[in-house]
């Protein structure tokens, strides 16, 4: 896909977050979310392994066992209060209501009381550090009131959409936050993003829906198919904690960009090998037919949940975009253009948010603007910086506008300007390089008049709303 700020590296540092005045806790991720994640997918499987107190016998060591594992339990849950992440939050609950709903004719029968009181016991308990570690309030701080991260979260998803609606292929593998800054993203909005905060919607931009439709397919072929809620006791407990550590992995995937770490991806492996062995050596298995079903059902419904809601959420934006290989179209949505720009972009002279100056030239000038890409037909040749090395005589009869064009052969440069139909030349104030002093002695051998742009060097964005309205 075609990308102003052409290919880029990033490299992940390591910060500190704070809530309030308290640190939060990462343990040695990049970002606490990714803690989080990790310790939601856990918790279920301490569940599972508490649950092994309630078959011994022996009273004397049954209850200290079985005590032991909810003060894990509850230790657990303190961790995950201290990454403070509302979506690592969300994620462990999810697993646990699944839990809950899964053993509730258990924790119901009258014998299980005992059970169900320890149960309510520790949830207290849980309930209690959740609100004096001030979980609750970063949890809750959101509702009611204007808070950043939540806000620019339904922001960047509502482009993720778009992103997808517009461009069903994909961007490319890493390109889904530079590609929505770019293109996506409110053209007063500064935040930068490296992934779309969201680990389905960030693989599909990235990898297109058929790939994406591929892998829910799977997924949901293998829940279909290791789901068995006839087995015995004791492996319905270890088949409900390995279920719910999965509902959690994949919940917290809602929330942040977790999937990317294959670290976080041991518990949910280690679940899935287990599920697979007792769908394996288990006499009752589902259908293939309904496993099929199931799966075709879930990777073409959510495929087309995700695609109807990008153009529901692009309908009253005024441009669309348009992915075509080496180049990429923005053109108006709902009004017929008027003109036609192909641009050579040079980031050291529009800038990293060359896309946000190219979106506002096709709403200013009513304008098909195309990125990259050979010159063709009657578009109107935007060259900027480095990128005016590319032409040469042989654009005879074309529209040419050049902004802070670099030096190159002199000989080269007036046969250019000579050949050209039109020429408007732009130049900076300040000549940085010589390159100001190059171009107008080539314009004033051709008989052009450069236009200057004031207060700026070669890197020209500061005083674009003005240079467009003279194109």
């Amino acid at each position: 896909m075609a990308n102003p700020q052409g290919s880029t590296e990033h490299r992940i540092e390591m910060v500190e977050y704070y809530f309030q005045d308290q640190l939060r806790w990462s343990f040695g991720f990049e970002n606490p979310n990714k803690a989080a994640a990790l310790i939601a997918s856990l918790l279920p499987l301490l569940w599972m392994v508490a649950q092994a107190g309630w078959r011994i016998r022996r009273p004397t060591l049954k209850w200290p066992l079985v005590l032991f594992g909810s003060a894990v339990l509850c230790a657990g849950w303190w961790l995950l209060f201290m990454t403070y992440s509302r979506g690592g939050i969300v994620a462990a609950a999810a697993g646990f209501l699944y839990i809950g709903w899964r053993e509730r004719t258990i924790f119901m029968a009258r014998e299980n009381r005992a059970r169900l009181t320890l149960a309510l016991i520790t949830t207290l308990c849980v309930a209690v550090l959740f609100a004096t570690t001030n979980a609750a309030e970063r949890s809750t701080q959101w509702v009611g009131k204007h808070e950043g991260s939540v806000e620019n979260r339904f922001e960047l998803w509502r482009g993720g959409l778009e992103m997808i609606a517009q461009i069903p292929q994909g961007v490319g593998r890493g390109k889904s936050g530079a590609v929505y800054m770019q293109w996506f993203q409110p053209l007063n909005s500064t935040t930068r993003y490296r992934t779309l905060v969201n680990s389905y919607l960030t693989f599909a931009a990235e990898q297109g829906l058929a790939i994406f439709g591929c892998v829910i397919f799977a997924a949901a072929a293998f829940w279909a198919g290791t789901n068995n809620p006839n087995c015995r006791w004791g492996i319905q407990a270890v088949t409900t904690g390995a279920q719910g550590s999965l509902v959690a992995f994949v919940t917290a995937g809602l929330f942040s960009t977790t999937m990317e770490e294959w670290v976080l991806w041991v518990f949910p492996a280690a679940c899935m090998l287990v599920l697979a062995s007792i769908t394996i050596r288990s006499k009752e298995r589902q259908p293939w037919l309904r496993t099929l079903k199931v799966a075709t059902g879930a990777g073409l419904g959510i495929c087309a949940a995700l695609y109807g809601s990008g153009w529901d959420a692009t309908w009253g934006e005024p441009l669309r975009i348009a992915d075509q290989g080496e180049t990429i179209r923005v053109k108006p949505a709902h009004i017929t253009p008027q003109r036609h720009f192909l641009v050579w972009v040079d980031e050291a002279v529009l800038g990293e948010d060359a896309g946000k100056l190219l979106r506002r030239l096709a709403l200013e000038r009513n304008a098909v603007v195309s990125v990259g890409g050979e010159a063709r037909g009657d578009e109107v040749l935007v060259v900027t910086g480095e990128s005016v090395s590319r032409l040469s005589a042989s654009e005879s009869g074309r529209e040419l506008v050049l902004i802070a064009p670099a030096r190159i052969e002199e000989t080269t440069a007036t046969a250019i300007l000579r050949a050209a139909k039109s020429v408007t030349m732009f130049t900076p104030s300040f000549d940085d390089d010589g390159r100001v002093a190059f171009w107008r002695k080539a314009a004033a051998e051709t008989g052009i008049k450069p236009l200057q742009l004031e207060g700026v060097g070669s890197q020209v964005e500061w005083v674009w709303d003005d240079l467009v309205n003279k194109l």
